[in-house]
């Protein structure tokens, strides 16, 4: 028997998800504007609540302006070690959240060479739902998961490629 009362079958397990974009721009330029203070995902926002949350829209069919899931991101302190930019990053499902997994993780920038950096997610969720879940995310959830994760890191790296420097 597990610790909790459960069989240890039955309890969801951690699953994991990395993945990782390359972004074409200066690991100096991106990091700056990558920052601590999280304004450059400000404009990814597809809208704000009025209780102050801001919601993105992550998923397959996002970037062609259709489909996708609204989620609600949280950013936690930003910490350099090296040559690598970490920012702690927290998302749920803003509707049926119950449903869906709540994803913990980093966001990483490490440089690739002179004129390129990765951006790259590890994270890591539990499946909810307990038993059930854990057959519904084998056959579904972390495709969803990944597809969202996906989405999410290329909406950033474009921002990160394409927007102006931040005004110092």
């Amino acid at each position: 028997m597990a610790e909790d009362g459960e069989q240890p079958a039955l309890r969801a397990r951690t699953v994991f998800l990395d993945d990782f974009v390359d972004v074409r721009r200066p690991l100096d330029a991106v990091r700056a504007r990558f920052g601590c203070d999280g304004t450059w995902l400000a404009p990814l926002a597809a809208r704000a609540t009025d209780e102050g949350d801001t919601l993105f829209k992550v998923g397959p069919g996002t970037a062609a302006g259709f489909g996708g899931m609204e989620v609600r991101i949280e950013l936690g302190e930003c910490t350099s070690r090296n040559d690598v930019s970490f920012v702690p990053i927290r998302w749920q499902a803003n509707r049926f959240a119950r449903l869906f997994p709540v994803l913990d993780g980093n966001m990483e920038l490490t440089p690739l060479d002179a004129g390129s950096c990765r951006l790259e997610i590890r994270a890591s969720y539990r499946p909810p739902l307990d038993g059930v879940g854990r057959l519904i995310d084998s056959a579904v959830l972390h495709r969803v998961a990944q597809s969202t994760v996906r989405s999410f890191l290329v909406q950033v790296a474009r921002s990160l490629e394409t927007d102006e420097e931040p005004d110092s």
